[in-house]
């Protein structure tokens, strides 16, 4: 069973959107793995220490520096390519940054999710989109147990209205 569902991205288009972020770099290293075709979207890493940069993945993946808010290159990127899969986790990730920059902050989690499942609707190819948000997309109640799919949603700061929104949206 396991084998299988390992096979399932092999020689498989996949584009990973935040690909240069931690999450993202670790994800396209498991998919390059797996034996898929990754294909990334994401800003320029941020510094030489990170795990993008270290492990040199903008040798190993079809690389495009973007911004997910950027409709037009983003959408143009993704009917170039004609993914079989999506996985979207570019986002602007940190609270305190939130705080900072709330504009920012809703735009690149929320309309640049929306920038993703519109230009998907053009894909052919397409069989699936994963789309990343966070825990904190969900009402804190603080509670000892974990968040579930069905709880809630809201958020008091702009970084979990932002992620709770996306996932409306979505």
């Amino acid at each position: 069973m396991a084998e299988k569902l390992f096979d399932r991205f092999k020689g498989k288009k996949v584009f990973i959107t935040g690909n240069t972020g931690f999450k993202g770099s670790w994800l396209s290293i498991w998919l390059k793995e797996l034996g898929a075709e990754v294909y990334g979207f994401a800003l320029e890493p941020k510094s030489d220490m990170d795990n993008f940069v270290k492990c040199g993945l903008d040798h190993k993946v079809n690389q495009t520096y973007g911004d997910v808010t950027d409709a037009e290159l983003l959408s143009k990127e993704l009917t170039r390519i004609q993914p079989d899969y999506i996985f979207h986790l570019a986002a602007q990730a940190l609270v305190i940054d939130s705080y900072r920059d709330p504009v920012e902050t809703f735009m690149t989690n929320v309309m640049g999710t929306i920038n993703v499942l519109q230009a998907a609707h053009s894909l052919t190819n397409l069989k699936s989109i994963v789309l990343i948000t966070s825990d904190k997309c969900y009402e804190n109640k603080e509670v000892v147990w974990g968040y579930r799919e069905n709880d809630e949603l809201g958020g008091k700061d702009p970084y979990s209205a932002s992620k709770a929104c996306a996932e409306l949206a979505a």
